[in-house]
């Protein structure tokens, strides 16, 4: 009894946990972001405020953590914890990155302009902050949180997890369902690419360019796009090329029903607005730009 009493404090001890470090990492990260881009930008996939890969690493250094439990404290010790906390991170930064990338096409983030990356996943600089940050956090922030869990009572404590993880769950369920959807653009994309057999994409490359000659805030919805690939193919028919112009035209129409379907979509790339991608950079870019 005893036993099954300490595995239910230690799971419920951990909800708390991934719960309380998820809410930080948001508060940490959005106003970082939302300063950087000049306006508010609700980070994380998810649309309430929690980041869950801050739970998680959090969560890992903290439990992690107890190895260094019975050591004396000294300078080498603290550098030996912070290259500890920097190692944690970045796995799960790096790997965080390329499970995204590999499940639904898109990276989210990149780093191939910071000194010492790898493979654009991670860079040396932000593996040292994390690692100083998370250091500070097990150090000061975490006795704060043992004791704000201790000093919940009980009943409430379960009420107040049990409401967050309902929500949660509902949460991950619609950005999941966003995700498979940015999945399937993306497939939907290099198919037509395929079938254009790269021939003709720098057709789509320069209605994209001819729209980026303007201010930057021009590109705001689908219909710019699709007004400026209507010139170019004005164009090409004028010259002749009325047998390429209706080919075009038709992948374009396939393009644009993909993208009218996707609105629910342009959120993610709002709260990434440095997200690359691969391929349909140009494509991309209106779909971030589009009004939901």
């Amino acid at each position: 009894m005893l036993g099954v009493l300490i595995i239910n404090n230690m799971i419920l001890k951990i909800l708390f946990l991934f719960m309380a470090y998820s809410i930080l990492g948001w508060f940490w990260e959005t106003p970082y972001v939302s300063f950087s881009e000049k306006k508010y930008i609700n980070r994380g996939f998810l649309r309430g405020p929690y980041i869950p890969i801050y739970g998680f690493a959090c969560l890992t250094i903290i439990l992690s953590m107890s190895i260094f439990r019975n050591l004396d404290d000294s300078i080498f010790l603290i550098i030996i914890q912070i290259i500890f906390i920097s190692l944690v991170s970045v796995i799960w930064e790096y790997f965080t990155s390329l499970g995204l990338e590999i499940a639904f096409k898109t990276r989210w983030w990149d780093y191939s302009d910071h000194k010492f990356n790898l493979q654009g996943r991670v860079a040396l600089d932000y593996t040292i902050l994390f690692g100083i940050g998370g250091y500070l956090l097990w150090r000061f922030i975490n006795p704060i949180i043992d004791g704000l869990y201790y000093n919940i009572i009980p009943s409430h404590l379960i009420i107040v997890i049990m409401m967050f993880y309902v929500v949660f769950l509902i949460d991950n369920i619609y950005t999941f369902r966003d995700l498979l959807r940015l999945r399937e653009l993306i497939i939907k994309l290099n198919n037509l690419k395929t079938s254009f057999a790269g021939k003709y994409d720098y057709i789509f490359e320069k209605a994209y360019d001819s729209i980026m000659e303007r201010d930057e805030g021009f590109v705001k919805s689908l219909g710019d796009y699709k007004n400026s690939l209507r010139r170019e193919l004005s164009s090409i028919r004028n010259k002749g090329g009325n047998k390429l112009a209706l080919s075009i035209e038709n992948k374009a129409s396939q393009l644009n029903t993909i993208l009218l379907k996707s609105k629910s979509i342009s959120r993610l790339f709002e709260k990434y607005p440095k997200s690359p991608s691969k391929s349909y950079s140009y494509l991309l870019k209106v779909l971030k730009n589009k009004k939901s």
